[in-house]
């Protein structure tokens, strides 16, 4: 198959894209990286609405994570040493695959690259944008997204911060058949994740990433096979959540719970 990968670039979803590329060479025939932070905003309107909404502590932690994730593999290429997981700069080189960035992909600009890459399947990796169904119709086997969540529960951003801050004993990821609607469409595969009493938002990232570039592997090698699973999503259970209050991170840390040092993350990137 010919598969497009539509991703925002963080340490997360880079353990799945490159897992991705590994386990089908050839097959990954292009790259469209997300260039918002928040969809419709430019990065100082994206930082205020942030600011505004989720309150500093939780941005400055988010920012530090994006921008070590971001800037590690370069550092350390930069020092001689081969990093765990590249950049998607440093994936697209060494896969020969093409990397596009874009504002809006569901633009009439993006959409036209894509044509022309022309993709059976559309593999959404931690994208942070609505797909829309003229994208949708376009690849031949349809787009399937990624979610670190066990599906309908958790749908919305930043599933492992509120697993941890609403008590739950498990959660898990979802891959699932993308939809005019975030996180609502047809499960494809799904498999649960435990969650330890020293479980921080960046240890349950990571096992996350890791247990999802698995299953996307699964995925892909089960719609080549033919008749892949499209199990609905039953509204039972079902809960949705965005970016977090300052309220909410304090119930957070109320519940016992830490985000992860940059110590943590810092030998996250690094091992």
């Amino acid at each position: 198959m010919r598969i497009v990968v539509l991703t925002y670039e963080s340490h997360q979803a880079n353990v799945m894209t490159q897992h991705l590329l590994r386990q089908f060479p050839g097959q990954i025939v292009g790259i469209v990286s997300s260039a918002v932070i928040v969809s419709g905003k430019n990065h100082w309107q994206s930082f205020w609405f942030l600011l505004r909404k989720a309150g500093l502590s939780f941005v400055v932690r988010k920012g530090v994570e994006i921008l070590l994730g971001r800037a590690a593999p370069c550092f350390l290429q930069l020092a001689g040493k081969r990093p765990r997981i590249r950049s998607l700069k440093q994936m697209a080189r060494q896969f020969s695959v093409p990397l596009v960035s874009s504002k809006n992909v569901n633009s009439r600009e993006c959409i036209s690259v894509l044509r022309g890459w022309q993709p059976d399947l559309i593999v959404s990796v931690y994208l942070n944008q609505l797909i829309r169904p003229k994208l949708i119709k376009l690849p031949s086997k349809g787009v399937i997204n990624v979610h670190g969540a066990l599906l309908p529960k958790n749908r919305g951003l930043f599933p492992y911060f509120w697993a941890l801050a609403n008590g739950d004993g498990q959660s898990g990821v979802t891959v699932h058949w993308v939809d005019s609607k975030f996180d609502n469409g047809a499960i494809l595969l799904q498999r649960p994740l435990p969650i330890s009493h020293q479980e921080t938002v960046v240890s349950l990232a990571r096992k996350t990433a890791e247990l999802g570039a698995e299953l996307l592997v699964e995925a892909v090698e089960l719609i080549a096979a033919g008749n892949p699973l499209r199990q609905r999503q039953e509204p039972v259970g079902a809960s949705y959540f965005s970016w977090p209050t300052p309220e909410d991170f304090r119930r957070f840390k109320r519940q016992g719970r830490r985000y992860g040092s940059i110590f943590e993350l810092w030998k996250d990137l690094v091992s």
